[in-house]
């Protein structure tokens, strides 16, 4: 037998494919298994770990049964023992916590107290001097889109061409950038077919005394206000949307906020500037004279004034430290009133987009009064006011209203519904129903106006 075939053969009786003795093999041609060595190990390895569980479930079964038959300790009395907080998965987010305790309120059928003086205003509404001896509208404009401003978008302007190596167009200069905004200016008021035909044969003689229409085409393909080589992509967590007008965005901001004194009763709601460009921005507000175009959120005075803006991108912006977490609707209000003076008594209006139980709570405790419309939904379901199949019958008469109050946190908030055409539910930190008054509202059954009860 050769080396080859003894080696072979060895390898099958150690598998256990054959007898170490044929004769063994009986008549009816089976043969007996015999386990291999790694099987046997396999075999004693399993037995071992199974006697290990064993002991170790038996250890731990008698150390249980020690601790349950010793004594338990002596209790302690703690001064200021923390209350047990059951554990749970996740943290509730903000928009969830401040939910959580509004299912929880207590409220009162009352009237919050009308104090005319507690909201008398403290601060300073009188203009500076630089700003009223301003007497032309082109003074006012240069006071917003200032030498600063034009500057930067020169020079990013110069920076954009030389970048790209844009052929036959010369660096802008500052003189031809005003002239540009003034033709941009003159175009929404003089309204033409198209951009060429301002140069036509009828066109406007100023704008064409002006520039040519081949420069102005050129500075409009041209014009930058940011260097897009800071532009962070779409995966960074620091991508803005905005980074190609955010210059403007800011100094417009600073310039609105610093020029004209803030008044104490401001509004807050969204504009539109209406646009037909395709941009991924573009938004849709059916309610809005101008129903499509790029949403902002704005706060003003009652005069109209826009103290500050924000053009809504789609991101959710992160909170400051010293800020609470009210869900996107309420951290873009918390944003938009960050330069209103605290503790003066300002007053603050929005509609029941914006108006939530824990926001007035906020500006409560900063010295902000505030008053809006508000969603039944965001009361909770202990808030007992009559809804709206019961409250729009005919047996209630209109002008019909119901108040009750809560405290939230330390801070009185009150919340009224009226009739009116439609059932108006208004949230409040510094008025009520009371003192109630008339108005005149239009009613379509009498066919004519008549007074009816208004808080």
């Amino acid at each position: 037998m050769k080396p080859a075939d003894i080696e072979a053969y060895l390898a099958a009786l150690e598998a256990g494919e054959i007898s170490e003795d044929e004769e063994d093999i009986g008549d009816d041609n089976e043969i007996e298994y015999y386990p291999s060595a790694q099987e046997l190990l396999d075999v004693l390895e399993d037995e071992n770990r199974r006697r290990s569980l064993d002991e170790d479930r038996r250890r731990s079964l008698d150390e249980l049964e020690e601790e349950e038959d010793s004594p338990d300790p002596p209790l302690v009395e703690v001064e200021h023992d923390p209350p047990v907080i059951p554990s749970c998965s996740a943290p509730l987010s903000g928009t969830a916590l401040w939910r959580s305790r509004c299912r929880e309120l207590i409220w009162k059928k009352k009237s919050l107290e009308w104090d005319e003086d507690r909201i008398t205003f403290l601060g300073n509404t009188s203009l500076p001097e630089d700003v009223t001896s301003l007497e032309t509208p082109l003074q006012f404009f240069t006071r917003f889109m200032n030498d600063e401003i034009i500057a930067k978008i020169v020079e990013e302007t110069n920076l954009y061409i030389t970048q790209n190596n844009i052929a036959n167009c010369p660096p802008v200069t500052t003189l031809e950038l005003r002239q540009f905004f003034g033709i941009l200016i003159f175009t929404t008021v003089f309204h033409y077919p198209n951009v060429r035909a301002y140069w036509g044969k009828y066109g406007f003689q100023h704008i064409m005394e002006t520039m040519t229409s081949k420069r102005f085409a050129k500075l409009r393909t041209v014009i930058h206000f940011n260097d897009n080589s800071l532009h962070k992509p779409v995966t960074h967590p620091e991508h803005d949307r905005l980074h190609k007008i955010r210059p403007i965005i800011d100094h417009l901001n600073y310039c609105f906020s610093h020029t004209v004194p803030l008044e104490q009763r401001l509004s807050l709601d969204e504009q539109m500037c209406a646009t037909k460009v395709a941009h991924f921005l573009k938004q849709y507000l059916p309610n809005k004279p101008h129903k499509w175009g790029f949403k902002f959120y704005v706060i003003c005075s009652l005069s109209g004034y826009a103290y500050n803006f924000e053009i809504y991108s789609g991101k959710n912006e992160e909170c400051q430290p010293d800020e609470p977490d009210l869900g996107v609707v309420g951290n873009t209000v918390i944003r938009l009133c960050r330069n209103v003076p605290r503790m003066v008594n300002h007053i603050i209006y929005f509609d029941n987009y914006y108006t939530s139980i824990p926001l007035l709570h906020y500006f409560a405790c900063q010295g902000i009064y505030a008053l809006g419309t508000i969603q039944r939904n965001r009361l909770g379901k202990t808030c007992k006011l009559p809804i709206q199949k019961d409250f729009m019958k005919e047996t209630v008469a209109r002008g019909t209203y119901e108040e009750q109050v809560t405290n939230y946190e330390g801070k009185d908030i009150s919340v009224t519904c009226w009739k009116d055409n439609k059932m108006v539910t208004l949230a409040s930190t510094y008025v009520g129903s009371e003192p109630a008054t008339t108005v005149s509202r239009y009613d379509k059954k009498k066919e004519g106006y008549h007074f009816n009860t208004m808080s």
